[in-house]
């Protein structure tokens, strides 16, 4: 083997592992803020949110870039759990704000990291449904019951989902979520239609005591 050729293995050597390093740290930094960005979204702080994930998109396309010279980095676990985490705080985010679920192509994310993703927010929006029923917001914390079964329903159809890592496994969570917070939703729904019957009868009676 000539020097010149095993300098240059050195080389690419090192330039993988610089490489590979800086992919690390970059998934990890994501990840913590996608993480900052959900807390910020369910205390209601939706522009330090919007700062948080614009952090995160940014970190995001540096990983890309490093990517391109090694397309193993893509598929790597770190990678799909920082853009996963993406996914669930923007799903979380765009629900907040317009009660929709973006597209793949808004969140301009792989197909494996966009489904574990949503997977992920089913969790997020049983929290966000507790806080709107302890606020007394029933009919919004019906909507987002209704947005769980949704992304359930619609993955549910999909087929040779063996390729995806831990998609059944969040699935049978995530059917359980589902069934708690439908549970929690009805009891909340039932509890408030009978205060409203009660208030209604209490306000005939005081009319009728008065004539």
């Amino acid at each position: 083997m000539s020097k010149r050729d095993l300098a240059s293995v050195q080389k690419q050597l090192v330039h993988y592992d610089e490489a590979r390093e800086a992919v690390l740290s970059l998934s990890r930094t994501a990840t913590r803020l996608a993480g900052s960005s959900i807390l910020e979204i369910h205390r209601g702080n939706m522009e330090a949110a919007s700062n948080t994930l614009r952090k995160v998109e940014q970190t995001l396309s540096k990983i890309e870039i490093l990517a391109n010279d090694f397309s193993e980095f893509k598929t790597s676990s770190g990678v799909v759990v920082a853009f996963q985490e993406y996914v669930e705080a923007m799903t979380l985010r765009s629900f907040a704000q317009s009660e929709r679920i973006p597209t793949i192509s808004e969140l301009k994310t792989d197909n494996r990291s966009y489904v574990l993703g949503l997977l992920d927010a089913v969790g997020e929006f049983r929290r966000m449904a507790l806080n709107c029923l302890r606020r007394g917001e029933v009919r919004k914390a019906e909507k987002l019951l209704g947005a769980m079964e949704g992304i359930y329903d619609d993955l549910q159809t999909l087929e040779h989902t063996s390729i995806i890592p831990t998609f059944r496994v969040k699935m049978d969570a995530d059917r359980r979520i589902i069934e708690s917070t439908r549970g929690d939703v009805v009891t909340e729904v039932r509890r408030f239609a009978l205060e409203q019957s009660l208030d209604r009868l209490e306000k005939r009676l005081s009319a009728s005591s008065k004539n």
